[in-house]
């Protein structure tokens, strides 16, 4: 019914004489087609009319995409709107769901929307082949042409397909006016490593060298250009990181500039970093400085210092984040490999409780092919009814607040079959406080003759070693950095004398600025899959998407310090918490609100 037209409507038309009743449905869908593309309406509309008559539901969509060409070809392209939008694509067979792109395609070009029209025809491509599909091809570069870098790269931001984003890169460099050959070159070739398999290669420049600028497969910048936030609100992180980045530094050859992205907008940074003669990026730190930095599409290798805000895959970008959910999915591998089989997630019902267990929950799931057990915690008056309702055990008396208070939330296609086993860990995604407050009320509700669930807890609930010991935490296990637990003692100590009261907030953020200069010439092989190489921050690898991932040291406290895990305390040891110690939790846990 949607092949290339060939015949004139009256043939087509001649083929149902002799046809059972689908074929002959389809002969009519092309004569109708054939009319329209000979601009006879008045023939196309009468044919119409007689399949609205006999048409089944299975049918119908295919006379709605008919009416809809109809319109567009008498320039009604508000009707064509609101019939295409009437139609759900995904219920379409493949032939006719290329048609559908095709017909969206001629809608946003008659409405004057060639990026949105472009999207369209990458999309119907893959249902194309031979003289048609390089028809299309060449409909989409027709399209993008005209339109400058700026506003191609402006469309980055919208929610296209990931083959659209690749065309519009592709056009935005091929359309840059100013853009000086060397730079040029290593952009194509950018563009190439990230998209292999993408159509648009035909429209790369033949014999297209590689880029004397830089290697394509090691990184040794001779300048690297850091953008931080060096003024304003987060001014004293971006000096933390800046002061791990220059002890890195400190022996190596290459030249090292800093410029503040809280005083200009990225592409005056951008230019800045380019006048100097930088040819490596690290930072921004800011996800929307990331976002903004990407849209310029910027000439050589970054690493940037936050989770992008697209996982985009990219050839030569790179992120690195020491963020709450890269801890809680860290957390989820390492209870798989300890050998839990049912976690039970309690965190905050805030948003940054949410993104955790939703994290440690997606890794969950990869493993163990099925939804961890998700619980919320509300507000301090109401532990003890959310730690119930997570159990799913009976409130006691004393429970002053309802137990709806709390929320449990299996996530996840086999959330039901996460939650039928009886839990056998726990994982908290919550803060020191909160981590010291809550655990009691875990061990009096389960019974305090239980034996404790082995609980895991990450940097957020992380107490340094050597002060009064909090008999409540004893067991805990908490992930972090091993630079936090000691290791590199001599570089700490030269730290902790140039820098003395330095919080380990801190000191992490040091140890990422440090470990971000040191894997610059490890970061394509790791991109490949070798071997993780350790640093302050913990064993760090990459994945495909250039995500930097680390493996955290995890330590088991006892009785005010931090032991290997797996350390096994003398008996009797545990001491039930006094009433000044609850009420000094309390105070606590409310000025955290």
């Amino acid at each position: 019914m949607f092949s290339t037209i060939e015949q004139s409507g009256e043939q087509y038309l001649k083929q149902t004489r002799n046809a059972n009743p689908a074929d002959a449905f389809s002969w009519q869908v092309l004569a109708i087609r054939a009319w329209l593309q000979e601009n006879n309406v008045l023939a196309a509309k009468n044919q119409l009319v007689q399949l609205q008559k006999t048409a089944t539901p299975e049918q119908q969509p295919i006379l709605s995409l008919l009416e809809a060409q109809m319109a567009l070809v008498t320039g009604h392209d508000g009707l064509a709107e609101q019939l295409l939008t009437n139609i759900e694509p995904d219920r379409l067979a493949p032939n006719v769901l290329g048609y559908y792109l095709l017909l969206q395609a001629n809608r946003f070009e008659q409405q004057s929307q060639p990026i949105a029209a472009a999207d369209m025809l990458a999309q119907r491509h893959q249902y194309l082949a031979g003289p048609a599909q390089q028809a299309n091809l060449e409909r989409i570069y027709a399209l993008l042409a005209p339109i400058s870098s700026d506003m191609l790269r402006g469309a980055l931001t919208e929610k296209y397909e990931p083959t659209t984003q690749a065309w519009l890169r592709l056009m935005a460099i091929l359309n840059a006016p100013s853009t000086n050959d060397e730079q040029r070159n290593w952009q194509l070739n950018s563009w190439r490593n990230s998209y292999p398999e993408h159509p648009g290669a035909y429209y790369l420049p033949e014999g297209l060298a590689e880029s004397s600028m830089l290697a394509l497969d090691s990184y040794q910048p001779s300048h690297i250009a850091v953008l931080l936030p060096l003024t304003g609100q987060l001014a004293p992180q971006a000096a933390a990181i800046r002061n791990g980045i220059e002890r890195a530094h400190q022996g190596q050859a290459s030249r090292l500039s800093f410029f503040d992205t809280q005083t200009s907008d990225m592409a005056k940074v951008y230019q800045q970093l380019q006048a100097a003669g930088a040819d490596f990026i690290i930072g921004p730190l800011l996800k929307g400085d990331i976002a903004a930095l990407a849209n310029l599409d910027p000439a050589m290798p970054q690493l940037a210092l936050n989770m992008p805000p697209q996982k985009l895959g990219l050839a030569h970008r790179y992120y690195f984040a020491l963020s709450p959910e890269s801890e809680a999915a860290d957390a989820a591998q390492h209870m798989w490999e300890q050998g839990h089989r049912q976690p039970l997630v309690f965190a905050p019902g805030n948003e940054l409780g949410k993104r955790s267990a939703t994290e440690f929950n997606r890794v969950w799931k990869q493993l163990s092919g099925q939804g961890a057990r998700l619980a919320y915690f509300s507000s301090q008056q109401a532990i003890e009814a959310d730690v119930r309702r997570a159990l799913n055990t009976k409130a006691s008396a004393s429970i002053s607040q309802p137990l709806a208070a709390g929320v449990i939330q299996p996530i996840g296609d086999n959330a039901p079959a996460a939650s039928n086993g009886a839990i056998d860990s726990l994982f908290m995604a919550s803060n020191a406080t909160e981590t010291r407050f809550i655990l009691p009320y875990f061990d009096f509700v389960r019974d305090s003759r239980a034996q404790r669930f082995p609980t895991y807890v990450t940097s957020r609930s992380f107490i340094p070693g050597g002060s009064a010991p909090m008999s409540e935490l004893n067991g805990v296990k908490l992930g972090d950095m091993p630079w936090i637990f000691g290791e590199q003692a001599q570089l700490m100590a030269e730290v902790e004398q140039q820098w003395p009261n330095s919080s380990s907030a801190w000191l992490r953020l040091f140890a990422l600025g440090y470990d971000a200069v040191n894997i610059i010439p490890q970061l394509n092989d790791l991109r490949m899959g070798t071997m993780a190489t350790s640093g302050l921050t913990g064993d760090i690898s990459i994945n495909e998407q250039g995500l930097i991932e680390r493996r955290s040291l995890w330590m088991e406290y006892q009785d005010g310090d931090w032991q290997t895990e797996g350390y096994q305390a003398p008996a009797d040891t545990t001491e039930e918490l006094n009433l000044e110690r609850e009420q000094e939790l309390e105070r606590e846990f409310e000025s955290q609100g």
